[in-house]
């Protein structure tokens, strides 16, 4: 029987019309989703406890961005795992806008083999903070300066344990084992114990648990006003303004070395660029306001403004940097 290819093509016809024509509705119908973005409660995700930096800054921004978009900001504290839980939940969001999430120092996860997660599993929006590291013990710890305390880690690293504020290899561990370094002791052979963050790790400092932590001044605030925590000393290469009493390692020391945190917000990869757009827009106007700016500075933090593509490539080159000073420092468990 001969076939009439001309019959075959005319009903083929309405049936690609109709596929061509339900994609364009799904393009339409996404676009406009992505153009009335907020009209629920968007969910801001902090891969650490509540108390730390990262929650307390978390916290500043949620306030500002409910104000700019008239929808709540949530803060979700997920800090298990050293932050891999929370920084999972954010990389394994759907991307629509509403789980955002505030990413730190995280290139030491996939080195040491605790998660393989990388820069290219989120969309960088902005970097609004930057904090060196600080040198904490317990107020009745016989160090008096930071000198003591290297003295007596260098003699017996193995008798005193430290406690890394969040996942070892992180921000805080990776600038203590620098230190360390520095000073003659071998990193592998302290005593680093992971925790939940920087608030965890205080409180077990405060409690006697742990004898040195490092992290942020900003984030041992409230404990050193209390007189139960001791900050020792700060990195980078001068005393901050908020805390003018703790003197830096150069002065103590004559070592200088610029190491500490980051803070930026992000999405999940795939973000659309009409989200991403107004995220960035508000954030470059967050950062801008001296309201913002006061209350960074009466906590004690530091802004420091990196729009999405310029945050995204400091973040390639985290990547690269601490990756190899795990490796100088023998840290390294897993291949990067």
């Amino acid at each position: 029987m001969h076939r009439n290819t001309n019959q075959a093509g005319s009903w083929r016809r309405p049936v690609w019309a109709a596929l061509l024509g339900l994609m364009l509705a799904v393009g339409t119908a996404a676009t406009a989703l992505a153009g009335d973005w907020p009209d629920r409660p968007v969910t801001l995700i902090v891969p650490s406890g509540a108390g730390g930096g990262t929650d307390q800054t978390g916290r500043l921004l949620a306030e500002r961005l409910r104000a700019r978009f008239g929808q709540p900001f949530v803060v979700v504290n997920q800090g298990q795992g050293g932050g891999v839980v929370g920084i999972g939940a954010i990389t394994g969001a759907r991307p629509d806008g509403y789980t955002l999430g505030i990413l730190y120092n995280f290139a030491h996860y996939k080195p040491l083999g605790q998660a393989d997660i990388s820069a290219g599993d989120v969309t960088a929006i902005a970097q609004y903070n930057a904090d060196p590291a600080g040198f904490h013990v317990h107020r009745d710890s016989p160090w008096r300066d930071v000198r003591a305390a290297l003295d007596a880690l260098k003699a017996d690293p193995a008798a005193h344990t430290i406690a890394c504020a969040g996942g070892c290899g992180g921000s805080w561990p990776v600038a203590v084992a620098s230190l360390l370094r520095a000073w003659g002791v071998d990193p592998a052979a302290a005593r680093m114990i992971p925790s939940q963050g920087a608030a965890a790790s205080l409180q077990d400092l405060a409690a006697g648990g742990v004898d040195v932590v490092p992290c942020s001044l900003p984030e041992a605030r409230a404990l050193m006003d209390a007189g139960l925590v001791r900050g020792l000393a700060v990195f980078g290469s001068e005393r901050l303004a908020a805390f003018p009493n703790v003197p830096t390692l150069a002065e103590e020391t004559g070592l200088t070395l610029d190491l500490g945190a980051w803070r930026g917000l992000v999405g999940p990869a795939g973000l659309p660029e009409t989200i991403t757009a107004q995220l960035e827009a508000a954030m470059a106007d967050i950062v801008a306001d001296p309201g913002f700016r006061d209350a960074m500075a009466a906590h004690g933090f530091g802004v420091v403004w990196r729009d999405g593509e310029a945050f995204a490539a400091f973040m390639r080159d985290q990547e690269t940097t601490v990756r190899a000073v795990l490796r100088d420092l023998g840290l390294t468990r897993a291949k990067p």
